[in-house]
């Protein structure tokens, strides 16, 4: 099936700024194909970015990730965050929105043998369990 987070994504984004909240979008800084300036320092492998329509220009939420031109420290920079390294969208004010789940489909964000914890990463198949 095709990942259903890009979708979300969107959706998620819309509603946000329809209310008129401030969406703050959750990225995993470990993910491969993330780039952002190189002197930015994220806190505990994840950063979170400003993605409302004052604040990024050239927003594009596509089926591959997220693309827009953020300020940094007062200067400009284009950012592009892989799907898999968005790991959720919430509004500023309240909180509302989602983490997003985990998908098949989507690539490794970190490298196989470890999780941003430290830890080892546990791998496991999704199972479906029938309760009557």
């Amino acid at each position: 099936m095709i990942p259903c987070r890009s979708y979300l994504l969107r959706a998620l984004y819309d509603w946000i700024v329809e209310n008129q909240l401030t969406p703050h979008l959750l990225i995993d800084a470990d993910c491969k194909g993330l780039i952002l300036p190189a002197d930015l320092k994220p806190d505990q492998g994840r950063l979170v970015l400003n993605l409302s329509p004052e604040a990024a220009a050239s927003l594009v939420l596509g089926p591959e990730g997220v693309e827009a031109e953020l300020r940094f420290q007062g200067r400009p920079f284009h950012v592009t965050v892989p799907l898999a390294g968005c790991l959720g969208l919430l509004a500023k004010e309240n909180g509302a929105g989602m983490m997003f789940p985990e998908e098949a489909g989507l690539p490794l964000t970190t490298t196989p043998g470890s999780s941003p914890s430290g830890g080892s990463a546990v791998s496991r198949k999704p199972t479906l369990r029938l309760v009557k």
